[in-house]
């Protein structure tokens, strides 16, 4: 040996910054495209869910008042549950109200009512006085009269 120490030569030590830059990159990519794919995963998931939300709207085709009932219709594109799981509430003057509910498909444990379907909610506590609001609210809105 002449004393001189020798280093990597420049074709190597270029060729080693290059893979390791390429495996930089890919693993950025990876990274990245797993980011992407659980983002739009989350978002389709939301998005469904509101669309499903906002297709469950009611509306109040007729109160009864001297037999304490309200005729509710779907105005929305998808079933209303209204069985075990309700999902439509009725308020009287701000009440909430337990109903017995008629119509078809409109009893039992998986009642619903279908889109375009009316179905009638009959509260047994006291008749709606002049004046009194009744509010019907769904997942999709609500719709509001008075007495």
């Amino acid at each position: 040996m002449d004393g001189k120490m020798k280093g990597i030569t420049p074709v190597i030590a270029v060729i080693l910054l290059l893979l390791i830059t390429i495996a930089v990159v890919g693993f950025a990519f990876v990274w990245f495209q797993r980011i992407a794919q659980t983002t739009t995963d989350i978002t389709e998931g939301e998005l469904d869910a509101l669309r499903q939300q906002t297709a469950k709207r009611v509306s109040i085709d007729a109160i009864d008042v001297t037999a304490t009932k309200v005729s509710i219709r779907n105005r929305g594109t998808v079933p209303i549950p209204i069985g075990t799981t309700s999902e439509v509430s009725v308020y009287v003057g701000g009440a909430l109200k337990t109903c017995t509910w008629t119509g078809t498909d409109c009893t039992g444990i998986s009642a619903k009512i279908s889109p375009g379907a009316v179905c009638t909610c009959d509260w047994p506590d006291a008749s709606c006085t002049a004046g009194t609001p009744v509010r019907v609210t769904a997942p999709g809105g609500f719709d509001e009269r008075t007495c």
